[in-house]
């Protein structure tokens, strides 16, 4: 046989051999992550209740309303729209990354103990034809992303792909904002106290950095340019510390003082704030052309706030000007 054949049979061979060992070859493993709850996939938009038990916490119970999520509870106050779409997201989108243990003695080492120190928190969904989804959610991974989980009824745990991060008490999962005026936007707050005394920011433009103060002395100056501009910020971001239905709150005294604020596009908010006991309770009795945006607050609830935003509008102010 010449040189040339050979050659084309060794090339045969390679050829046969490395088909061979290709058709031998294992068949690849399936990278696909197996969900969590399989009974939600594209259901999301279906579950009409959350029920949230922490240890050591009151159980939280969530409706769906409409569009929004309520908490029974609390009078159907909205809850944190952030909060719920967060939840739902993570364990709709939750994949199993590996199983661990199935001992019942060692879920604890996880979070997932069904009581004691180490209890997991019981998170369950509620669908249509009363089917219920409860997952257990216990401590994050230690490295990286994602949480120690299982199933109720299932001594499976489970380490999965996503955090679940969860509120840390009742009132977390409410909707605390009360108002979001822009600072830009408030030509004006004027604040009339129980005693008469009548305060007033103003600025004559948007433009204008700072306040100035209307019952101001002729030739008087504010220690500070910004001394006057903390009534108008107090409503750009003002959160509750605790709210309630306003008839279910019985202001034993007269409003500590009445306010009054203006926008530049003629937007307006009336109300009072209280002194209760120790507490401040404020509320949003009259509004024109604010936006739910801007003032989520409800006109029929009582807000409770705290002292540091209740100076903002009280006291804060005067003893600054007092000052010589």
């Amino acid at each position: 046989m010449g040189r040339k054949s050979l050659s084309l049979l060794a090339l045969l061979i390679l050829v046969l051999g490395g088909a061979y060992f290709w058709l031998q070859r294992p068949a690849p493993v399936s990278t696909e992550r197996e969900p969590l709850l399989p009974a939600l996939q594209g259901r999301v938009a279906e579950v009409a209740g959350i029920e949230v038990a922490g240890p050591g916490q009151p159980l939280v119970r969530l409706a769906r309303k409409e569009q929004t999520w309520v908490m029974p509870a609390k009078a159907d106050y909205p809850a944190e729209p952030g909060a719920v779409g967060s939840l739902l997201r993570a364990l709709v989108e939750a994949r199993k990354v590996e199983a661990k243990t199935s001992n019942p003695q060692l879920h604890g080492q996880l979070g997932l103990a069904e009581q004691g120190e180490q209890q997991a928190t019981r998170v369950k969904l509620e669908l249509p034809g009363n089917q219920l989804l409860t997952v257990l959610v216990g401590k994050p991974a230690q490295q990286g992303s994602g949480q120690f989980v299982r199933l109720a009824d299932d001594n499976q745990a489970w380490l999965i792909d996503k955090s679940i991060d969860l509120p840390l008490d009742e009132l977390q999962w409410l909707d605390r904002r009360v108002a979001a005026i822009p600072f830009e936007s408030v030509q004006q707050v004027e604040v009339r106290y129980a005693n008469g005394e009548t305060l007033t920011v103003y600025r004559d433009k948007a433009e204008e950095p700072n306040f100035q103060v209307k019952q101001l002395p002729a030739g008087k100056k504010p220690p500070y340019e910004a001394a006057a501009n903390g009534m108008a910020t107090l409503f750009g971001r003002l959160d509750f510390a605790d709210a309630a239905p306003l008839d279910q709150v019985k202001f034993k005294e007269p409003a500590a003082l009445r306010y009054e604020l203006r926008t530049f596009d003629g937007g307006s908010l009336r109300g009072a704030l209280y002194e209760q006991g120790e507490q401040y309770w404020l509320t949003l009795a009259e509004r024109d052309k604010l936006a739910d945006e801007v003032l989520p607050g409800k006109a029929d609830w009582a807000y409770r706030v705290e002292q540091h935003q209740y100076r903002a509008l009280g006291t804060a102010l005067k003893e600054v000007l007092a000052k010589k």
